[in-house]
C-alpha cells in the first residue's frame, strides 16, 4: 500500500488541482491513501479538504492541527500512514495521474527502498483567479539511474515530491523532517541515504513542480538556516556512527550547497551588511567543518573548478550571478 502525505496551509487557489490529480490516480484504490494534514489554514482549504474526504471515503483522510510548519505536518502524516511505502505531495503542485501506480510497481519489481522519477519545473508567469500561465524552466539536480547509493549524494533533487520511500526506512531509523527551520527537505533526504540498499529510477517526468515568479521562500534572516540543517545532518550521522564512512560525500554535499544555492539566496539580499554577515558565516562554517574540501575527488569538471575558485574576495560577484541564474 502507498500512503501520500500532503501538508496544506492556505493554498485554496491550487488545492483542487492538486487533489483532483491525487484522487484521479490510476493505482488501485485498495493500494492507496491520501493523508491531508491541514496545518492551521485560515482560508477555505479546510472546507475543500472536507469535501474530498466526504466524496472519497477510505481514500482521503483529513487531519487538522494547529499551525506548526510543513515539517511538522509531514511528520504527523508519517505517523498516521498505513502504507508500506510513503510519498509526499505539495498542495500547490500537481502530478500525472499515473505517477504512483508507476512508482509503486517499480518499487515492488525492484524491491527498492526508494524510487524516484523526473519532473517538470514550471514557472508561474500570471495568476489571476483561475487563469494561470506557466513557462517550463530548467530542473534542479541530476536525476538519473545510479550505480551506487553513494552517487545519490552528488547533485540530487532533495525534494520528496518525486519519490516513494519504504516506510520502515524512516520509522526504523527515526528519520523525520527537522522542525522549526527551513530547507528541511535537505536534511530529510540526506539522512535516508545510508539506509537505502536499493534505489530505482523511472525516466519519466510525472511531477509538475510550480515556482511562483517573484516569490521568496524565506526571509533574509532565515537564509542561514541552511547551517542549522547542516548541523542537524552531521549530528545525525555522528549519532549513527557513520560520519567518517560518508565524510567525503557529506563534504561534497554541504560545500556545494553552501557555495551554490546558498550563494544564490545571499545574492538576493539587498542589505550589504547582511550579505557580509552571511558570507562570513558561510566561510566560517566551511573552514571549520570541511577545511580540506578542495581535495575532495568529487569536485571535478566545471563544478569543481568553480568550487575550488571561490574565495572571500570574489564571492559577492558569484552570488550576484547565481541569484540571477538559479530559479526554482
Amino acid at each position: 500500500m502507498v500512503s501520500i502525505v500532503i501538508p496544506v496551509y492556505n493554498t485554496e487557489k491550487y488545492l483542487r488541482r492538486c487533489m483532483d490529480a491525487l484522487v484521479g490516480q490510476t493505482i488501485s484504490r485498495e493500494q492507496f491513501e491520501i493523508i491531508a494534514v491541514n496545518d492551521g489554514s485560515t482560508d477555505s482549504s479546510p472546507e475543500i479538504l472536507k469535501e474530498y474526504e466526504k466524496n472519497y471515503p477510505g481514500i482521503v483522510r483529513v487531519f487538522n492541527k494547529s499551525n506548526s510548519g510543513q515539517a511538522a505536518a509531514r511528520n504527523f502524516g508519517i505517523e498516521k500512514a498505513k502504507g508500506d511505502y510513503i510519498g509526499f505531495a505539495d498542495s500547490d503542485d500537481y502530478i500525472d495521474v499515473t505517477l504512483y501506480e508507476k512508482l509503486y510497481d517499480l518499487a515492488l519489481k525492484e524491491d527498492a527502498d526508494m524510487v524516484e522519477c523526473h519532473y517538470h519545473s514550471m514557472l508561474e508567469k500570471t495568476a489571476q483567479d483561475d487563469n494561470r500561465e506557466y513557462k517550463e524552466i530548467r530542473t534542479r539536480g541530476t536525476i538519473k539511474e545510479h550505480d551506487s547509493v553513494r552517487e545519490l549524494f552528488i547533485d540530487p533533487q532533495v525534494s520528496p515530491w518525486n519519490k516513494l520511500y519504504r516506510k520502515s526506512i524512516l520509522t526504523d531509523n527515526n528519520i523525520y523532517f527537522p522542525e522549526g527551520m527551513v530547507y528541511e527537505d535537505t536534511s530529510f533526504y540526506v539522512k535516508t541515504l545510508p539506509f537505502i540498499k536499493k534505489h530505482a529510477y523511472l525516466d519519466e517526468k510525472l511531477v509538475y513542480y510550480c515556482v511562483r515568479e517573484g516569490s521568496t521562500m524565506t526571509s533574509n534572516r532565515r537564509v542561514t538556516d541552511i547551517f542549522k540543517v547542516f548541523d542537524d545532518i552531521m549530528d545525525f550521522y555522528l549519532r549513527k556512527g557513520i560520519f567518517r564512512e560518508y565524510y567525503k560525500e557529506l563534504e561534497y554535499f554541504c560545500v556545494k550547497i553552501a557555495f551554490c544555492s546558498n550563494f544564490s539566496r545571499i545574492g538576493k539580499v539587498s542589505n550589504g551588511y547582511m550579505r557580509k554577515e552571511f558570507f562570513d558565516k558561510t566561510f566560517d562554517f566551511i573552514h571549520k567543518k570541511f577545511p580540506y574540501y578542495r581535495r575532495n575527488e568529487y569536485f571535478k569538471g566545471k563544478t569543481g573548478m568553480y568550487i575550488k575558485s571561490v574565495n572571500r574576495m570574489n564571492c559577492g560577484f558569484y552570488a550576484k550571478v547565481l541569484s540571477k541564474t538559479m530559479v526554482g
